[in-house]
């Protein structure tokens, strides 16, 4: 187990952190605005300052969020990648990796669908319209899957590893 630097279950963690910072991030988009409008209803937007404080946590709440996701939902599957070419497994396994794959896209079906349910949700209407990003990639999230997945297993099969852990080509 030890230097373990990449392995299969990359794709169900991939699946799992997307899907818990999509809701998490929705869910402080929705209340960022709340906030902000809250402290607009205060009086807290007299001033010059107090204005500019109130429009710069609504534009994190629309803006910064959606940025943060995508920046992070990359470094995940540039991450699968690099785990993907590091790991040193041999040809036997890729039915092993399908399998896995297809169990990743079943529970990613369901992840997607409750991201659907979520957002459904009239009390995210507004929400839901001003976080595209995160939206776009939830509801492509089983393409997303497949196509990551796809890349991971020719990533990690189409090389030709030797019993010294380096990589040849033939």
């Amino acid at each position: 187990m030890m230097n373990k630097k990449g392995d299969v279950t990359d794709m169900i963690i991939f699946l799992v952190v997307v899907f818990i910072l999509a809701i998490g991030l929705f869910i402080f988009a929705y209340i960022i605005p709340q906030i902000s409008g809250g402290l607009q209803d205060a009086g807290l937007d007299s001033t010059t300052e107090g204005s500019f404080a109130i429009n710069q946590l609504s534009s994190f709440g629309t803006v910064t969020i959606q940025r943060g996701f995508f920046l992070v939902f990359v470094g995940l599957i540039i991450s699968t990648m690099v785990t993907s070419f590091f790991a040193r497994t041999h040809p036997l396994f890729l039915f092993l990796y399908i399998l896995i794959l297809g169990i990743t896209v079943f529970v990613g079906v369901y992840l997607g669908n409750a991201y659907q349910q979520f957002s459904e949700v009239e009390l995210f209407a507004d929400t839901l319209a001003s976080q595209g990003l995160i939206n776009i990639v939830m509801s492509n999230i089983i393409t997303i899957l497949i196509a990551v997945g796809a890349l991971s297993m020719i990533i990690v099969f189409s090389k030709f590893t030797t019993g010294e852990g380096g990589s040849q080509r033939i």
